[in-house]
């Protein structure tokens, strides 16, 4: 999947996600090379903020989403400047508080204007935000370290709107949580890993809970 440029001035360079390979967790001697983040198992969006209090939400592979999910319309609202990419997932909740593959499902399934209105309140989401392509200009040649501080510097949170933590150099702590809480498992990102469009690499390796039998 490679990105592709927008027309000249129209807005920000139009950029695929990058991706994880499916692995078990780093060994003791490379731990500390990465930080540890949960595993959304949700819907990958780029959201695309061209500064002028708009957004588009595309998903993994390039369609607009944005329509789908009108509550996330905050986001612009609460970044209105500078342009900027962020990656992240779509994701829908409990009542209490575990993730639900079965209530996005149905929220993705919905597409007209009506039925989307109606399920604001019955099948809410969250947008769960662990990336940054572009503020004010690119940034994917910078580490994951430098990204991360960029994307906790822009102090998004609003309704719906969440930048989670990253674990500490700490692979068994971050599974331990993670199944606690019901998530699926983690994502190791390698600490001085620039983020590659499109690309799949070990720079960024999914971690999932292993299902007793």
């Amino acid at each position: 999947m490679s990105g592709h440029s927008s027309a000249a001035g129209a807005g920000p360079v139009l950029l695929s996600p990058m991706l994880a390979v499916i692995g078990p967790p780093p060994g003791a001697d490379t731990e500390a090379e990465y930080a540890y983040e949960t595993l959304w198992n949700g819907v990958r969006v780029l959201a695309h903020l061209p500064g002028d209090g708009s957004m588009r939400l595309l998903s993994a592979t390039g369609m607009d989403v944005t329509a789908q999910y009108p509550e996330l319309q905050v986001l612009p609202v609460i970044l209105p400047a500078p342009e900027a990419v962020l990656d992240g997932e779509i994701i829908a909740m409990h009542d209490d508080g575990r993730p639900s593959v079965e209530r996005l499902q149905q929220r993705m399934s919905l597409h007209h204007p009506d039925a989307v209105t109606h399920a604001l309140e019955d099948l809410p989401v969250q947008l769960m935000l662990f990336d940054v392509l572009c503020v004010g200009q690119p940034v994917i040649q910078l580490p994951y370290t430098s990204r991360r501080d960029l994307l906790d510097d822009l102090a998004l949170a609003g309704p719906g709107i969440e930048v989670p933590a990253a674990w500490p150099p700490s692979a068994a702590q971050a599974l331990e949580q993670t199944r606690a809480e019901g998530f699926d498992g983690v994502v190791a990102k390698r600490l001085s890993s620039p983020y590659l469009p499109g690309r799949r690499t070990r720079d960024w390796i999914k971690i999932k809970h292993l299902t007793p039998h």
